[in-house]
C-alpha cells in the first residue's frame, strides 16, 4: 500500500487548502486539486518546496517529500503576460477567407466576436468561433484557451434548418 500524507498548500490570494496525497503522485495532481478549489487554471500556477520549484511530471517523493507527514507548498499565481496575439481567422465558406487579428490575451471573447464582426459583417450572434478545436464561449477571455502567436480562429455561422 502506498504512503499517503496531507498536502497544505499557502497562498496569499486563497486561505489554506489541505490535500490528501500519496508519495507516488505527481505534483500535476495537486495543481488540479488546486484548480478544482480555486478556479485557477494549472499554467498559471507555481507550486513552491522552499525555494524550490516544483514541475508538474514529478512525483512527491522525487522531491525527497516521503519522510514528512504533512506538506506545506506555497502557491504563486503567475499572470498570463498580456501580449498582443496575431491571430488568422479563417471564414469557413468556399473561399475561405482569412483575416488577420490582433488580440491581447486579456481580450474577452465578447471583444473578439465584435472584432469578427467588423471584418467579416457576421453578428456575434451568428458567429460559432472555435481555436484548437474548441468553441470559444462568451464570458470567457482568449487565455482561458491557452491561445499563442500564430494560431487559427475558425468563424462558422450559425444555420437555422441544417
Amino acid at each position: 500500500m502506498a504512503s499517503c500524507c496531507s498536502v497544505n498548500v499557502h497562498s496569499v490570494e486563497w486561505p489554506l487548502m489541505t490535500f490528501a496525497a500519496c508519495w507516488k503522485d505527481r505534483v500535476k495532481k495537486i495543481t488540479e486539486h488546486i484548480r478544482s478549489k480555486t478556479k485557477l487554471p494549472v499554467q498559471d500556477q507555481v507550486l513552491l518546496l522552499g525555494s524550490q520549484t516544483l514541475e508538474p511530471q514529478k512525483t512527491l517523493s522525487f522531491y525527497g517529500m516521503d519522510k514528512e507527514n504533512t506538506i506545506h507548498l506555497t502557491l504563486k499565481v503567475v499572470k498570463p503576460s498580456d501580449e498582443e496575439l496575431p491571430l488568422f481567422l479563417v471564414e469557413a465558406r468556399d473561399e475561405g477567407q482569412r483575416y488577420l487579428l490582433q488580440v491581447r490575451r486579456s481580450s474577452s471573447v465578447t471583444q473578439v466576436k465584435k472584432m469578427i464582426e467588423t471584418v467579416s459583417g457576421v453578428t456575434p450572434k451568428n458567429q460559432i468561433v472555435t481555436c484548437n478545436g474548441k468553441k470559444l464561449e462568451d464570458g470567457k477571455i482568449m487565455a482561458d484557451y491557452s491561445i499563442k502567436k500564430g494560431n487559427s480562429l475558425f468563424l462558422t455561422r450559425y444555420c437555422i434548418g441544417g
